[in-house]
C-alpha cells in the first residue's frame, strides 16, 4: 500500500527552454516557487503554461501527475533556491559565510534561448547546505553577466552559503559575484 503523500493543485506558468532543461513556475497553496523539468517525454506534456496538475510532495524536488493520474512528471531541478533553502531546513555550519572550492565546466551549447542564463556543470559543495542531492555532479544556472561569464574562464573559484537573503550560493572571483540562480541534476544529453 502507497503511503498518502501531501499533494496540491498547481498552476504553470512562465514556462522557458533552459538548455535542455524547461524551467517553469508552479503556483499553488504553498507559494510560488521555480521548477526544472526535462524539456521531453511526460514533462512537456504537463510543463505549459496554464496547465493545472497536481504536484505531490514526492522525492527530491516532487512529483507532477496529470488529471488521469497516468502521466507524472519528476523535477530535476529548482531556480527558486532562497525558498528551496528557507522550506527545507539547513545543516548547520561552524562557519558564519561557509566557503569551498566549486569545480565546473559549461555545458557546451546549452545556454538558454534567451542567452539570459549559462550551464555550468560541476562540483558544488556548498549545496550540501541546502540539502541538495547531489552537489558533486551538479548543472549551475548562472546569469549571463560579466563576473559570471569571467568565472566560466577559470573553472574554479570559492563558492560561498548565505543563510538569508535572496543570493543562497554565490560564486566569488576577481571580477566580482556570481549568484547561482537555479541547480538541476544533470540530463543524459
Amino acid at each position: 500500500m502507497e503511503a498518502i503523500k501531501a499533494a496540491w493543485t498547481v498552476e504553470v506558468s512562465d514556462v522557458v527552454a533552459l538548455g535542455p532543461y524547461r524551467a517553469a513556475t508552479l503556483t499553488g497553496k504553498k507559494g510560488s516557487w521555480q521548477l526544472y523539468f526535462p524539456r521531453s517525454g511526460p514533462c512537456a506534456e504537463l510543463v505549459r503554461p496554464g496547465a493545472r496538475p497536481v504536484y505531490r510532495f514526492d522525492g527530491p524536488f516532487g512529483l507532477l501527475v496529470g488529471d488521469d493520474r497516468m502521466v507524472r512528471c519528476s523535477p530535476v531541478g529548482i531556480g527558486s533556491l532562497a525558498a528551496w533553502r528557507d522550506q527545507r531546513g539547513r545543516r548547520r555550519s561552524q562557519y558564519l559565510v561557509p566557503r569551498e572550492q566549486a569545480r565546473f565546466s559549461p555545458v557546451p551549447g546549452r545556454t538558454g534561448d534567451s542567452e539570459a542564463h549559462l550551464l555550468v556543470r560541476g562540483s558544488f559543495p556548498l549545496a550540501l547546505e541546502i540539502r541538495w542531492p547531489e552537489p558533486m555532479d551538479a548543472v549551475a544556472v548562472l546569469p549571463a553577466t560579466r563576473a559570471c561569464r569571467e568565472q566560466l574562464l577559470r573553472r574554479k573559484t570559492t563558492m560561498e552559503f548565505r543563510a538569508e537573503g535572496p543570493e543562497v550560493l554565490v560564486l566569488r572571483g576577481e571580477s566580482g559575484e556570481c549568484p547561482i540562480v537555479g541547480l538541476a541534476l544533470p540530463l543524459a544529453l
